[in-house]
C-alpha cells in the first residue's frame, strides 16, 4: 500500500500523522473504501475479509485485517446487521443512578430504543467518561450520553463509533446533540411565575466544579439570572436532598423576604419543600418552590413539586431519529447534527 493512501485514511480517522511528514490530519471516520484503497483490493474484498467469508485467499485476509488495524477502522455494524438479519445495539451513558432523573431518562430510551428493536447497553461515567465511552464503543453501534467535560475529552476514545451528546450543542465531527433549550423553558417559567404573583427570586444552586468554561456557577444559573432581570440571591449546595434542605435554610436566613426559588434540579427543590415543613414555611403560601428534571418522584411529597421538566420521552426520541438518519448512510456523516427540545413546566402544588 501507498504511503500518501495510508496518511489520507488517517486523515480521516482522526489518527495523528507524524510531524515529519509535514501536516496535520482533520478529524473524521475512516470508511471501507479507504480500507480497500490502503490494502489495494475491492470493497468487496474487504467485506469478505471482515465477515470472515470465503472466496478470498488467507493471504489476502490477513493483509486487509491488517490494514484495518493500522487505520483504526470500524465497519458500520448496522449495515453488518442489516446483511445478517440480526439487530444493532446502542449504548446509553449517564452520570449516576444515585439520582432518579437518570433512572427515568433510562427508562425513556429503553423504551423508545426497543420500539425501533434496536439493543439497549447501558453505564454509567463513574469511573471517568473517556473510559466509560471506550468501554461502550466495543458492543455498541452508537453512544447517546449526558457528558460534563467538552467533547474533546471523551470523543477520541470512541474510535469512530458516532456519539449523541445530550443537553448541550455539539459542534465537533463525530459528536451529534439533543440540545435542551433552557433559555426558552427557564424564561416562559419566570414569565409565568411572575403572573403568579413572584416578585423575589433566589436560586439553590449546583455545587459542582463549572464545566464547559462557564466561570461561576451553573449555566442554568445565568439563565435564570437573564430571565429574571438582575442577578438574585444564589447559594450553592451538592445536587441532593439535604443540599436542597441546606439551602432554603441558608436563603431565607439571608432574605426572610424571597417568595420564589428555583432549584438547580429536582432533588434538590424536594429538599427545599422538606426545610421549609421544618422551618415552619407555607409553600407555596410564603415561598414557591420549583425543581428542574421533571422526575415522577415529585408527585410523591406535598405538596406536590412544580418542576421545568427536560423531556425525557421527547429527548429519547430526538436522539433516535439522529441514530436512524447516521444508520441509513454509508459512510455515517461526520457533521454534527443536532435536534432541539424545550422543557416544559409541570404545574403541580409547590408553586
Amino acid at each position: 500500500m501507498s504511503d500518501s493512501t495510508v496518511d489520507s485514511a488517517r486523515a480521516r480517522s482522526g489518527r495523528p500523522v507524524k510531524a515529519s511528514e509535514g501536516r496535520i490530519a482533520q478529524p473524521g471516520r475512516v470508511t471501507i473504501r479507504d480500507v480497500a484503497r490502503a490494502a489495494g483490493v475491492s470493497r468487496q474484498t474487504v467485506t469478505r475479509a471482515i465477515n470472515d467469508m470465503s472466496e478470498i485467499s488467507e493471504e489476502t485476509r490477513q493483509r486487509v485485517m491488517a490494514t484495518v488495524e493500522e487505520l483504526g477502522y470500524r465497519p458500520n455494524r448496522f449495515a453488518i446487521d442489516l446483511s445478517r438479519q440480526r439487530t444493532h445495539s446502542v449504548g446509553l451513558i449517564v452520570g449516576t443512578f444515585r439520582n432518579p432523573y437518570y433512572a427515568q431518562l433510562a427508562d425513556a430510551f429503553v423504551s423508545e430504543l426497543r420500539s425501533r428493536d434496536w439493543q439497549v447497553v447501558v453505564g454509567t461515567a463513574d469511573q471517568g467518561e473517556a473510559e466509560a465511552v471506550r468501554s461502550m464503543a466495543s458492543q455498541a453501534d452508537a453512544i447517546i450520553g449526558y457528558f460534563l467535560e467538552p467533547p474533546a475529552k471523551f470523543a477520541p476514545a470512541a474510535r469512530g463509533v458516532p456519539i449523541v451528546q445530550l443537553e448541550e450543542r455539539a459542534t465537533m465531527p463525530g459528536v451529534h446533540s439533543v440540545e435542551l433549550d433552557f433559555q426558552a423553558g427557564i424564561t416562559n417559567l419566570v414569565t409565568a411565575l411572575r403572573a403568579k404573583g413572584a416578585r423575589r427570586f433566589a436560586m439553590i444552586d449546583s455545587s459542582r466544579p463549572a464545566s464547559h468554561g462557564t466561570a461561576v456557577g451553573s449555566p442554568r444559573r445565568h439563565l435564570f439570572e437573564q430571565a429574571v432581570g438582575a442577578p438574585c440571591l444564589v447559594v450553592e449546595e451538592p445536587e441532593t436532598i439535604a443540599g436542597g434542605v441546606d439551602g432554603l435554610r441558608k436563603l431565607l436566613a439571608q432574605d426572610p423576604r424571597i417568595d420564589t426559588v428555583l432549584a438547580f434540579n429536582d432533588l434538590m427543590a424536594m429538599g427545599a419543600v422538606q426545610g421549609a415543613h421544618t422551618l415552619g414555611v407555607d409553600v407555596p403560601g410564603k415561598v414557591r418552590i420549583v425543581g428542574i428534571d421533571g422526575i415522577s418522584l415529585g408527585e410523591a411529597i406535598s405538596p406536590t413539586l412544580t418542576t421545568l421538566s427536560l423531556e425525557t420521552q421527547a429527548v429519547a426520541a430526538a436522539a433516535a431519529s439522529i441514530l436512524g438518519e447516521l444508520f441509513a448512510t454509508e459512510p455515517m456523516p461526520s457533521a454534527s447534527i443536532t435536534r432541539t427540545v424545550t422543557p416544559v413546566v409541570l404545574w403541580r402544588e409547590s408553586a
